[in-house]
């Protein structure tokens, strides 16, 4: 059963929705996602796969792929979908290592759950070709549970 990221309550399922998600290569998947309810803090939430960023129409691995490798990456994405990626992480990587460091204050005893560190090949601007397999999930899973994703807090990645 799942919790709520806000309030830590048990959810209940009250429904689902369907969400596309387009692979590095362009292809397009069709998701079941699952709406949950919080009934103390009266909240919802959407359960989110670890291969979605939320409000993004390519999965991680099409983000990571272009962070990690810059405008040379394979990914089947128009010119102007690359500038605003490119804009996005600008704007929210900052946002990520304030966040990051926040938790890791807050969560020195706890171990920040088992998280790594954030990982120093992070630091500066894109392309970060020495970033570590996997990291955009590892930070979109820690900021979306701990009800830190800039754009929303009804998001919650399993």
């Amino acid at each position: 059963m799942s919790r709520c990221p806000v309030c830590d309550a048990l959810l209940t399922v009250i429904g689902s929705r369907v969400r596309t998600r387009r692979t590095p290569e362009g292809i397009r998947h069709r998701l079941i996602i699952r709406r949950l309810r919080c009934l103390p803090c009266r909240r919802i939430h959407h359960e989110l796969p670890d291969c979605l960023v939320p409000f993004k129409r390519y999965d991680a691995e099409a983000l990571e792929s272009f962070a990690t490798q810059g405008p040379t990456a394979a990914v089947a994405a128009d010119t102007s979908t690359l500038v605003r990626w490119q804009a996005w992480l600008a704007v929210w990587m900052p946002y990520v290592q304030r966040c990051w460091a926040a938790l890791a204050a807050r969560d020195s005893a706890a171990e920040m759950d088992g998280a790594p560190p954030f990982p120093a090949a992070l630091h500066g601007r894109a392309p970060w070709t020495q970033a570590p397999p996997g990291w955009l999930r590892v930070i979109v899973h820690r900021l979306v549970n701990a009800a830190l994703w800039p754009q929303t807090r009804s998001a919650l990645v399993t």
